[in-house]
């Protein structure tokens, strides 16, 4: 990944280092006065869950009361905007929303009045979607691919997206053709996306260009080249940089243990075996109707809880099935002897996970056979993978990390399942001893952006890494600041 294209004009201007750096703010397309624009403070920063977040805060002088501060404005959205010099073009960098405290009112001694305003990404807003959630719409997903914005109907980004408002035109994505057989969201939208950016690899931002990205992985489908450098920091433009060990982030040996959905074939989902049970000669199981004891089946409302018989002859609970026999299939499964079998009520619709029946018959009768068939997804339970290296065992003792997740496939990637690659690179990037470099530099590197390669050259040697974290602080009176935290490769 590297940092965002700007304009050659102003990219020249940054590399030369000799004018300010300008800032626009606008506030529901209104712009704010540059004299007006005391301090402001950006912050960009790779989240533990998976996504990328960016937060904001603004000091704007309210001496002449020219904007509302009467504790409302949550909520409405603020763009910024980068320039340097007097004649060249303005970058835009974020687009951000004024939080739940709105416009804060400050004043102090005299006629002192000032306006500062906390500002959030969309991240936040999407947290909140759990909040007014529509329980009502499904919130399940079946055999859908992880990324496909020329399939948004199967695609899980674009799924999981739509219930916070955003449709395919909002969203700038990669393609990861991964299947996977079932999906069920249980978190906020932001949560669940960073999981699905997680488990990929993916870079997931509210950028400035769409309102959601979700790219960079290395199991998409677009070619990619890794060893893009963006920017190399020199002696001349750095006047603060510290090297930290990062020692918590050590680990020899991962384990992944997950419950995984596994799609199978069209089968056998649910058979009645409701007791009172009586049994042939050879065993065949015969459940008596009578007038004189009703039994369960044949009051409204009976669940038929879908299951089924591995091969090892363990039941497991079907968590989704399609493909479910009509009424008339599964009344052709019928076998009985008596009265006339059938079925008064019937829905496999209504729920994915089991049927609503009734079953009737005319006279006495008994029944041999009730089943119905269907197509069965299910969770193979437990599924692990172990992975440590002997080596650094023996010299520095085993140091895991225990994972889990919802999102992990069984789809082969290069020959082994998703899930055994994705531990693979988690114990690649584990192993090594690792560093974060802290750079601070006055240079107006408003385009940088997280999860971008760099590199620091200094008089020993020339350092290499990623940007986890940054910060770009201006203030009217002083000189810019841009502050990176740089995690070692």
């Amino acid at each position: 990944m590297k940092f965002y294209e700007i304009d050659t004009a102003l990219s020249e201007a940054i590399e030369k280092g000799d004018r300010a750096v300008r800032l626009r703010i606008s506030i529901d397309s209104e712009t704010v006065s540059d004299k007006d624009i005391i301090e402001a403070s950006f912050f960009g920063l790779k989240e533990t869950g998976g996504g990328t977040a960016a937060r904001g805060d603004v000091l704007l002088d309210n001496s002449k009361g020219t904007y509302a501060a009467d504790g409302t404005g949550a909520g409405r959205e603020v763009k910024i905007a980068f320039s340097l010099g007097e004649g060249l073009p303005y970058f835009q960098r974020f687009v951000l929303y004024v939080d739940d405290r709105g416009f804060q009112d400050i004043r102090g001694p005299g006629r002192q009045r000032f306006l500062r305003m906390g500002l959030q990404d969309r991240s936040a807003l999407l947290r909140k979607t759990e909040q007014n959630r529509d329980w009502t719409a499904p919130a399940i997903f079946t055999y859908s691919v992880i990324c496909d914005k020329t399939r948004p109907e199967k695609s899980l980004v674009h799924l999981i997206a739509q219930r916070a408002g955003l449709g395919t035109t909002d969203i700038d994505c990669s393609t990861i053709p991964i299947t996977l057989p079932y999906a069920r969201l249980t978190k906020n939208v932001w949560a669940e996306l960073s999981e699905l950016a997680r488990t990929y690899r993916a870079h997931l931002e509210c950028a400035p260009e769409k309102p959601l990205v979700f790219a960079h992985s290395p199991y998409q489908a677009e070619p990619e080249n890794v060893d893009d450098c963006s920017y190399t920091f020199s002696g001349e433009h750095i006047f603060y940089l510290r090297k930290t060990a990062r020692a918590e982030l050590y680990r020899n040996t991962i384990r992944l243990k997950i419950n995984i959905p596994v799609a199978l074939e069209k089968q056998e989902i649910w058979r009645y075996d409701d007791p009172p049970v009586l049994y042939t000669a050879d065993l065949r199981p015969v459940y008596p109707f009578r007038s004189t004891a009703i039994r369960n089946i044949q009051n409204e409302g009976y669940e038929a809880h879908y299951r089924i018989m591995n091969s090892k002859g363990i039941e497991q609970v079907v968590i989704y099935a399609d493909q479910i026999d009509t009424q008339d299939e599964a009344t052709e499964r019928l076998n009985f002897e008596g009265g006339h079998f059938s079925y008064s009520a019937y829905d496999v619709t209504t729920h994915h996970e089991k049927a609503i029946i009734t079953l009737n018959t005319e006279t006495n009768g008994d029944l041999y056979r009730a089943a119905i068939y269907g197509r069965p997804i299910v969770l193979d339970l437990n599924r692990s993978c172990f992975l440590h290296d002997s080596g650094a065992i023996a010299q520095y003792g085993t140091a895991a990390l225990n994972v889990t997740g919802s999102y992990f496939s069984e789809d082969l990637v290069e020959g082994k399942p998703h899930y055994e690659d994705w531990t693979m690179r988690e114990l690649a990037e584990r192993l090594p001893e690792r560093r974060e470099f802290t750079v601070k530099t006055h240079r107006g590197l408003f385009h940088a952006r997280i999860g971008a390669r760099v590199e620091i050259e200094t008089k020993a040697e020339t350092l290499k890494g990623i940007i986890n974290a940054l910060s770009l602080r201006y203030k009217r009176d002083a000189a810019f600041v841009a502050a990176f935290k740089i995690m070692e490769e």
